[in-house]
């Protein structure tokens, strides 16, 4: 592998209720937009902690960080690194959006920081399933993130 992949994991897993194929796909495509774009010899961190009633998620990198005129739309569909990024070399500006997207609708939040040497993506999610409506019939699955997402009872 051209990037060196860190991990920096509690010793107990965290359980987030949810749909753990969605929260897998955030993990995936955060993953694979540090790979995308950073450079060979990156140095890229998951790390994962409790705090503020939830689970905090985090992709680390210190690559060139993201231009300062993309920043605030980078969670936008279509948003591509720069005009050389297109379908054809494997980035169709979706990634970051669907991660907005499936966290909202886990009740989280996904915030990004970035300057040269330091971009990091922190997701929020709530470890408490919220009540449902008195007419859901529908329970609710979970999904345990500890070394990967895995579903739960």
């Amino acid at each position: 592998m051209d990037h060196r992949w860190q991990l920096d994991l509690p010793d107990e897993p965290v359980v987030v209720p949810g749909d753990a194929p969605r929260l897998t796909q955030v993990l995936t495509n955060l993953l694979a937009n540090a790979r995308t774009h950073t450079p060979a010899g990156t140095t890229v961190t998951v790390g994962l902690a409790r705090g503020d009633g939830g689970a905090r998620l985090t992709v680390v990198d210190d690559g060139p960080g993201i231009a300062e005129d993309l920043l605030p739309h980078v969670f936008e569909r279509f948003a591509r690194g720069s005009v050389s990024r297109s379908r054809r070399t494997g980035s169709t500006g979706l990634g970051l959006a669907i991660v907005d997207a499936v966290v909202a609708a886990h009740g989280g939040n996904v915030r990004v920081h970035s300057r040269p040497g330091h971009t990091e993506f922190a997701v929020w999610l709530p470890t408490e399933t919220p009540a449902p409506p008195p007419d859901d019939r529908v329970a609710p699955s979970t999904a345990v993130i500890s070394g990967g997402i895995h579903a739960g009872p």
